[in-house]
């Protein structure tokens, strides 16, 4: 097997934070630092499904890297695994920290592992790098070199007490930065140097650099050859953790050329890298929109909704009761519709039933829908659409809609990622994995609908 990345994707969510003042009397400074923000109904878990879900690996382990899992005991890697519909067969597992980033991606090359590395970065209101954070996700899949090969690598670990977060704390304690970065970028230095002798290089066309501490990533790109696109990108998403070495890769490969060679350095807790040369199939490779598009297309988000969605701006919300807890039976024995959005297909007339039952919604003949359909890649328009102002999510209405979807089958689901009046009869929608609410402890997953981008329509 080829070490090498066969296919991969990055995602941004669709909201970014500029301006984090609480009184604020004025525009924000122009070229100031933004921060991409996760919604309020998404977290690691549904950001790496939207990562992942049209990529492909070569019979390897899924491998979901965080620093923010939604569980402690819990491996979220097989609700992933589940939303995704694979083989039971491939086994999945959790790599936690904020190097797991990079483990993940050298899974991907040894083993033709399927990674993501997803993070959501809180930190207190108000907080100096508040929006130096970011939420991402990025996936790649092994097992063949389409996007690149792998030429050399080189890891370097050190113990340093920079960035740390105890059992039930929600932000990380960060050390003074001035005394870690000339450790990061010694580490850095070193791993960079060795990875390209492994690779005979002197020099790359592509340097980009990650590093939990903005110090030593700005060491490293100066010593390497000044800042380039990967800062400018940083910039623009805040430091995305875990998923940060895999963003910046992603970016680098959208807008490189078959042959170039591309030289990745992480430098969080040792430094981790990796040279490569970039695969004559690389326009095939990418599997999602490309980041430069991702980018251009976000929404602003004021600070005090931030607050809402994040939970740290307590607000009295409808006076109902909290929306039930799902249990452990019924999200089994309907994983099929819960986690993969499948409805049933009747072998008789062919129409779609959904929920799935064992009885045609349209021509009533009994077990006849034992085939199972996924919906969750398919284009769905809207029909009709109501705005509930009861809701117990952290926004004052969201807009129910009722789709039919093209192929067959009727979805009553939330929209989510538009302004619910913005929601008309008509509208292309796409289906998108999210978080409805959590109640005692439990996370309740399902899908949603979200304006279509331009190139969903073909799926």
């Amino acid at each position: 097997m080829p070490e090498g990345i066969d296919a991969y994707a990055a995602y941004l969510p669709a909201y970014v934070l500029t301006d984090n003042r609480l009184d604020a009397d004025g525009p924000p400074r122009p070229g100031g630092p933004s921060r991409g923000v996760a919604a309020y109904d998404e977290d690691v878990v549904t950001m790496a499904v939207e990562a992942l879900r049209h990529l492909t690996a070569a019979g390897g382990p899924l491998l979901l890297a965080t620093t923010s899992a939604p569980y402690e005991a819990k491996t979220a890697a097989g609700i992933v695994h589940e939303a995704l519909g694979l083989d039971p067969g491939v086994s999945a597992a959790d790599l936690r920290g904020h190097r797991s980033g990079a483990t993940a991606l050298d899974l991907v090359l040894r083993a033709g592992a399927l990674a993501a590395a997803a993070d959501v970065r809180t930190t207190r209101p108000g907080a100096p790098d508040e929006l130096g954070q970011g939420d991402a996700a990025a996936a790649f899949a092994g097992g063949g070199a389409r996007a690149a090969a792998l030429l050399g690598r080189a890891g370097h670990t050190t113990e340093i007490l920079e960035r740390w977060r105890l059992p039930g704390e929600r932000h990380d304690r960060v050390w003074d930065e001035r005394f870690t970065a000339e450790i990061l970028a010694a580490a850095g230095l070193d791993a960079a140097r060795r990875a390209l002798a492994e690779a005979a290089l002197d020099a790359v066309d592509h340097v980009v650099v990650s590093s939990s501490n903005a110090r030593a990533a700005a060491a490293l790109r100066k010593h390497l050859r000044g800042a380039g696109p990967d800062a400018a990108l940083e910039r623009a998403t805040g430091f995305t953790g875990a998923a940060h070495p895999g963003l910046l890769l992603a970016a680098t490969l959208d807008d490189a050329e078959p042959g170039q060679t591309i030289l990745l350095l992480s430098a969080t807790e040792g430094a981790d890298a990796f040279v490569f040369r970039v695969g004559d199939g690389i326009r095939e490779a990418r599997t999602g929109p490309p980041v430069r598009a991702q980018l251009a297309a976000r929404q602003q988000l004021g600070y005090g909704r931030y607050l809402r969605w994040r939970g740290l701006l307590d607000v009295q919300g409808p006076a109902r009761p909290a929306a039930p807890a799902p249990a452990a039976p019924p999200m089994h024995r309907r994983a099929g519709w819960k986690y993969r959005l499948e409805g049933s297909q009747c072998g008789a007339c062919g129409r779609v039933t959904t929920p799935p039952a064992r009885a045609c919604a349209a021509c009533g003949i009994a077990g006849a829908g034992e085939a199972k359909v996924s919906l969750r890649d398919r284009t769905a328009r809207v029909v009709s659409v109501t705005r509930d102002h009861l809701t117990t999510m952290p926004e004052p209405e969201v807009a129910v809609v009722i789709a039919d979807v093209d192929g067959g089958g009727r979805l009553s689901v939330y929209a989510t990622d538009v302004p619910p009046g913005d929601v008309t009869v008509g509208m292309p929608m796409t289906p998108t994995f999210r978080r409805l609410w959590t109640t005692d402890a439990i996370h309740n997953y399902f899908w949603k609908l979200r304006p279509a981008k331009p190139m969903e329509g073909q799926h």
